[in-house]
């Protein structure tokens, strides 16, 4: 892992199609977050393998604490472009399902030179409340391209977010179609 704990791993599952398939069928719904934000094309479900193929990647047992998928298409955008996945564990993964542009982004913020976000640090969230959308406010860091069956595992508490903000793909056989978890 780097000096923001990211580690990148190709050929993350060992059989990415039969994940994608599965992804496909989800029944997805619009979720509503506990952060009062509705997040389009979701589906929380336990995706088979997933949590053995990151205790391989991360060398240790980790305690999941959710998973799922999700789909998004051309000209959509995120909820908060930037931002952080704090209260969801000590770590994230992203797990690429499809093809396609961009990848995702980690972000310094200018004003504060925050790159996270630790839970109970009002006073950062205070500064940077209203700068999620403003790429503007933001340093783009690193970006790691889309690629298939590629997992990007991070630090939660990291400024991160889909680049670019909108997503691509015109339905399920081209859109942007992702497995995500969260654990400690």
């Amino acid at each position: 892992m780097s000096e923001r704990s990211i580690l990148v791993v190709d050929d993350f599952m060992p059989d990415g199609g039969a994940v994608r398939a599965a992804g496909l069928a989800a029944p997805f719904v619009d979720w509503p977050g506990p952060d009062g934000e509705v997040y389009r094309r979701v589906c929380l479900t336990e995706i088979p393998g997933l949590q053995d193929r990151v205790e391989v990647a991360m060398g240790r047992s980790v305690a999941m604490h959710g998973m799922g998928f999700r789909l998004n298409f051309a000209g959509e955008l995120p909820n908060a472009a930037i931002h952080s996945d704090m209260g969801w564990g000590t770590h994230a993964l992203v797990l690429f399902l499809c093809e396609g542009e961009g990848g995702t982004a980690f972000w310094r913020h200018r004003a504060s030179g925050a790159h996270r976000i630790e839970p109970g640090d009002v006073d950062l969230f205070e500064q940077i409340r209203g700068d999620w959308d403003d790429e503007s406010k933001w340093d783009r860091e690193e970006l790691v391209p889309v690629k298939f069956n590629r997992a990007l595992i991070y630090e939660s508490a990291l400024f991160h977010s889909r680049y670019p903000f909108a997503a691509f793909g015109d339905g399920y056989a081209d859109g942007r179609l992702i497995a995500v978890a969260f654990f400690s």
